[in-house]
């Protein structure tokens, strides 16, 4: 201890600040996706209203949107939708590699989570919400997915997955290391994607008004299958 300074409990410190929640939204826009990518664009624009005229879940919840079809791209950086003037808009096509994706995502997270602690941020273990209508082109992916969540690495993401369309509940329930759903088939595909944009939502605002991440346990439209990667 420094003469005349008394020393500070980092644990103490660590719990005075903003608490935040980094959110991955891993959206699938390959070719089959194409007859709804006006639905997929209005329901990102929904969401992201939604969001920015939610402070408290925004500045709780800071977001990231990653695309991926043949590869992957980086939509929307990691951010509080509250400062967000638009939505970038998404094009439909190519094939459904999920390895691309998800080693895309996991780099996201070693450059995201430093930036959001250098704000003065408390960050929390974060969360990828998967949504697919199909199941992955590409040979090898497991590999990528299973870097992502190796255990080893402490920041690894939980995972959530949504599908709908032609989506392998097989794949859904691999992928997914919390909550895994499968559109029951009682509504049309566009809807079935604003529905499990809704249940994502809903899990933000749920999370923010905790101030921890609450796992979903049922989706409206949606039917939950059991994971098989257990965390």
């Amino acid at each position: 201890m420094t003469a005349g300074y008394p020393t500070q409990d980092p644990a103490s410190s660590y719990a005075t600040l903003q608490k935040c929640l980094p959110t991955y939204l891993l959206i699938d826009v390959s070719g089959s996706m194409q007859p709804h990518q006006a639905a997929l664009n209005q329901t990102l624009r929904k969401l992201h209203r939604a969001l920015a005229d939610s402070p408290r879940v925004s500045e709780f919840a800071h977001m990231s949107i990653v695309a991926f079809s043949t590869q992957p791209w980086v939509v929307l950086e990691m951010v509080d939708m509250e400062y967000v003037p638009a939505m970038p808009e998404v094009m439909c096509d190519g094939a459904t590699n999920y390895g691309p994706a998800f080693a895309l995502v996991r780099q996201r997270i070693d450059t995201d989570l430093p930036a959001l602690r250098a704000q003065g941020k408390a960050v929390m273990r974060p969360c990828v919400f998967l949504l697919t209508d199909g199941a992955p082109t590409d040979s090898g992916w497991e590999a990528a997915f299973g870097a992502l969540v190796d255990r080893n690495w402490n920041r690894r993401p939980h995972v959530i997955t949504y599908g709908f369309g032609a989506a392998s509940e097989h794949v859904l329930a691999r992928v997914a290391t919390k909550a895994a759903f499968l559109a029951d088939g009682s509504a049309a595909q566009d809807e079935a994607l604003a529905q499990a944009i809704n249940s994502l939502l809903n899990t933000m605002v749920a999370s923010a008004r905790a101030e921890e991440m609450q796992i979903p346990t049922s989706a409206p439209g949606y039917r939950s299958i059991p994971v098989e990667y257990v965390d």
